[in-house]
């Protein structure tokens, strides 16, 4: 189930539904993003969505928000709707929102914003100069590395295809997950050596005993503790694999037992 705010399209909602349950919520209100769903073991997902003029024109406002529902689940992202770029598109009708007017000459100096619809239109964009590209690129880099990763749709029909593609992967079982396996090598977590293997090479180190890793393998693979080894004699020691008479008998010295 995909819970989503009740200030939402309800376009969005719609097509939502037809995939998977949907159901409105107060999620702003209760400090939560505009869409938020758990995964296959527990852990909660919400993305906040804005149009690409909306986040320009306010970005102070967005990070606020950002800010504010974060705490509240396991995994964060923000959703930007539309396109961005420091240059116009030729012969689309722009809105400058610009305290200050900028040169289109100074490549950066002003974003400007477009808001596609589902057919590929574009009525009009909006331009700011409040937020640079650099300063666009730097924010959403620092929101990754806090985080929050941000993603790209054009709009609403891809972003709710996002998050129905996105909410139906979290829903199988990690290990079913196999992008870059074959690339990214997995981390190799060294087991805890067992305690009775630890004790045998380092009763061998200190009185010379020839007991290695595979001799100390054996012995714990009978025994469970050097108190079930101390009571042993020569002959069960020498059952097991690599250890002789000698080596048996200068175990049992060194554990404080006479021969």
């Amino acid at each position: 189930m995909i819970l989503v705010d009740e200030h939402e399209p309800a376009n969005m909602i719609k097509l939502m539904r037809q995939s998977v349950t949907t159901v409105e919520s107060p999620l702003n209100r209760t400090h939560r993003s505009d869409f938020f769903f758990g995964n296959f073991i527990g852990e909660t997902f919400q993305f906040s969505r804005k149009q690409a003029g909306e986040l320009i024109g306010n970005i102070d406002e967005a990070e606020r928000q950002l800010a504010d529902y974060y705490p509240n689940a396991d995994h964060n992202f923000q959703l930007v709707e539309g396109w961005i770029s420091p240059l116009p598109i030729q012969g689309i009708k722009i809105q400058d929102h610009s305290p200050v007017k900028a040169s289109v000459r100074e490549i950066g100096s002003k974003l400007y914003c477009y808001q596609v619809q589902p057919n590929g239109h574009i009525e009009k964009g909006h331009s700011f100069s409040a937020v640079s590209a650099s300063m666009l690129y730097v924010w959403l880099h620092r929101l990754e590395m806090s985080g929050i990763p941000t993603y790209w749709t054009t709009n609403w029909v891809e972003s709710s295809r996002l998050l129905l593609t996105i909410y139906k992967n979290e829903q199988k079982p990690p290990e079913s997950h196999s992008t870059l396996t074959r690339v990214i090598r997995p981390k190799i977590y060294l087991k805890e050596p067992e305690p009775l293997m630890k004790a045998l090479i380092y009763l061998s180190d200190v009185y010379k005993l020839k007991i290695g890793e595979k001799k100390a393998r054996a012995l714990s693979d009978k025994y469970v503790n050097l108190i079930d080894l101390t009571m042993s004699s020569v002959n069960e020691l020498s059952e097991c694999e690599g250890i002789g008479s000698t080596i048996a008998k200068n175990l049992l010295a060194a554990l404080g037992r006479t021969i």
